[in-house]
């Protein structure tokens, strides 16, 4: 017992001595030296080429008028497929962009008030489904929207395409939905 108490003493006081000798004051000096060169050089350059004054926000302003766009109802989005090579193939008019398919209306993680903590448990989802957790994707991989002109819900899933909210001039043809 008194071995075993020996060699943990000399196991933590050898750790503390590789501890403290490990940083010495010439490399705490090399640090600050350096730190103090990237400083000097940082206001150098700031002298050079002063942080310009912001008047006009451009990027704010789209991200503004994005948001704008998709608050739009009765509106519609062109969505064009793109084939394996990248051209536009065709494209379906919906009535929103496309949406991930794991989007939610509601939280698909619920909270167990247990002896030992609260614990987030996966929970299900507003259609009675429980669709993994733990940060699970495997399912995320579709978009569905809405068609224009007959409601049909329509899922997209690994292909590419893009969005837009005006027609372009392209020379493809509309997918349509299928009379009954």
């Amino acid at each position: 017992m008194r071995l075993l108490s020996f060699l943990v003493w000399t196991c933590f006081l050898a750790g503390v001595l590789i501890m403290l000798t490990s940083c010495s004051e010439e490399d705490v000096s090399s640090r600050s030296s350096s730190i103090e060169q990237r400083n000097n050089s940082f206001s150098l350059a700031e002298k050079k080429f002063p942080n310009p004054k912001l008047e006009n926000f451009p990027q704010r302003e789209a991200l503004i008028e994005f948001s704008k766009r998709q608050d739009l109802v009765n509106h519609p989005w062109f969505i064009y497929i793109l084939g394996d090579n990248g051209n536009p193939i065709g494209y379906y008019v919906g009535k929103t962009r496309p949406i991930n398919s794991c989007n939610f209306l509601s939280s698909t993680e619920g909270i167990y008030n247990g002896p030992k903590g609260d614990l987030i448990l996966t929970a299900p989802s507003f259609d009675g489904m429980y669709y993994g957790g733990g940060s699970a994707s495997a399912a995320c991989n579709s978009m569905f929207f809405f068609d224009w002109n007959t409601n049909a819900m329509i899922e997209i899933g690994s292909i590419k395409y893009f969005t837009s909210d005006q027609p372009l001039a392209l020379d493809i043809k509309p997918i349509l939905v299928k009379d009954k």
